[in-house]
């Protein structure tokens, strides 16, 4: 279990982020975190362990992931911070999931009307690792909100993978039963893809399938089993996911097959539109100033 180690310790709740469930936490060595608690509500009862075992297995593939680790909240810190006094949910001490609080920062949301260019961000070569990723790990919930974009000092941004929580089939709640039924593959589609397929190659795309693939198995067995066993994980559950992740990379060529032509015809189609709209207006910037000259003759 990665932790920061009993020298560190949560001082003050900074900020509660939107939906209520997750926090940002000043700790002992001077630094924010946000974290998202265990077993807040029943409907998200996997939500850190999800975050957990996706943030572990991105880790090893060297994807952009917020640095993360498990940190330990005390009875006391939770007595002495109002706000963690919720009706609604349910804030309990122990081993929760910490990922650094990202100063400087936003969501690719806030910038869709215009989308940063591919020389703007500086790693974009990551974007078809997060794509590929994320058809491995099930992940139905890249919205242009979970993904974040670091200001650099420099000029540009840096991307960065965040919010987790719905992959794999079953999502919050996933079990053993929702992990080992027959997967449809509707990955539904996002605006978020379709701004990173239009930085891409269709060759970027098979190195990563390669990547995920040769990657031992040995190594996902160690993350699935790595879970805290205070998060309510049983053995049966873990051997479900060890055995779900395994046979996915055996999909992942067909699926990115499939991802490709999605978007691909989709950029065509739009650009069709954008095609078709662009004309339309031009017609009508033409006809308003023979219009606007007939006037003028007369």
């Amino acid at each position: 279990m990665e932790t920061m180690g009993q020298s560190k310790y949560p001082v003050e709740l900074v900020q509660t982020l939107i939906g209520g469930t997750a926090h940002v936490i000043l700790f002992s060595d001077g630094k924010k975190y946000v974290v998202k608690w265990n077993g807040t509500q029943n409907k998200r009862a996997k939500e850190v362990v999800n975050e957990y075992v996706v943030g572990k297995l991105a880790k090893y593939l060297s994807l952009p992931v917020v640095p993360f680790e498990l940190v330990y909240i005390p009875d006391e810190f939770i007595k002495n911070t109002p706000k963690l006094h919720s009706k609604k949910y349910k804030f309990s001490s122990g081993w929760q999931y910490a990922c650094l609080f990202i100063e400087n920062s936003i969501v690719l949301d806030e910038v869709y009307k215009a989308f940063p260019s591919k020389t703007e961000v500086k790693n974009h070569d990551m974007l078809a690792a997060m794509v590929v990723f994320d058809l491995w790990v099930n992940n139905i919930d890249r919205t242009m909100s979970n993904l974040l974009l670091e200001h650099l000092s420099e000029g540009g941004y840096f991307v960065h993978m965040i919010d987790h929580g719905i992959c794999f089939p079953g999502g919050y709640q996933w079990s053993a039963k929702t992990l080992t039924q027959k997967l449809k593959y509707d990955i539904p589609y996002q605006e978020t893809y379709r701004w990173a397929f239009s930085m891409l190659n269709e060759e970027d795309f098979t190195s990563v399938v390669e990547k995920i693939v040769s990657l031992p198995n040995e190594l996902i067995y160690e993350v699935t089993q790595s879970i805290p066993g205070e998060w309510g994980v049983s053995k049966e559950e873990s051997e479900a996911l060890y055995n779900f992740l395994v046979g996915q990379k055996s999909h992942l060529p067909s699926l990115i097959t499939n991802f490709i032509d999605q978007y691909k015809s989709n950029i065509v189609n739009k650009k069709d539109k954008d095609d078709k709209e662009k004309k339309h207006k031009e017609k009508k910037i033409k006809k308003d100033k023979e219009k606007k000259n007939k006037e003028k003759k007369k």
